[in-house]
């Protein structure tokens, strides 16, 4: 599966690169601000990671992108700790599937790589469960 992940903070960036790239499922895509959100044109990504400053205008508006360009990628957004009750709003507006603190907690991270991963893999076995119903039942 393809992850974008766009974040400014070379720190934060490569930890969650880092830890992606222990998933062998993951194919990792590093960006940076818009141009890191335009590669998603024409391309599927599974999930996407985003670092998030809900002071920097910028920032904010990358979320209205992602969700212009594909609506069904899950959304990780990445910000200071401070900022995740400021952002609740934004959770559904932007359909945002969780928050990630930074400083990053990697047991966190893990665990919540982990659900996602049962997650994708769940839906996976449902779709193919379906098409082999609805294929015996043309039998």
């Amino acid at each position: 599966m393809e992850v974008l992940l766009v974040e400014k903070d070379p720190l934060i960036r490569d930890q969650i690169k880092m830890g992606l790239q222990q998933f062998p499922e993951f194919e990792v895509t590093v960006g940076s601000g818009q141009a890191g959100i335009n590669q998603m044109r024409g391309r599927h990504f599974g999930c996407v990671f985003l670092g998030v400053d809900p002071r920097q205008k910028d920032t904010v508006k990358l979320l209205h992108h992602v969700r212009q360009v594909d609506q069904a990628a899950e959304l990780f957004v990445m910000t200071a700790s401070k900022n995740v009750r400021d952002m609740q709003l934004e959770k559904s507006k932007f359909d945002i599937h969780s928050f990630l603190q930074t400083p990053l907690d990697l047991k966190e991270f893990f665990g919540l790589v982990g659900r996602f991963l049962e997650r994708h893999t769940e839906r996976q076995n449902s779709a193919l469960r379906k098409q082999r119903g609805r294929a015996e039942a043309r039998l």
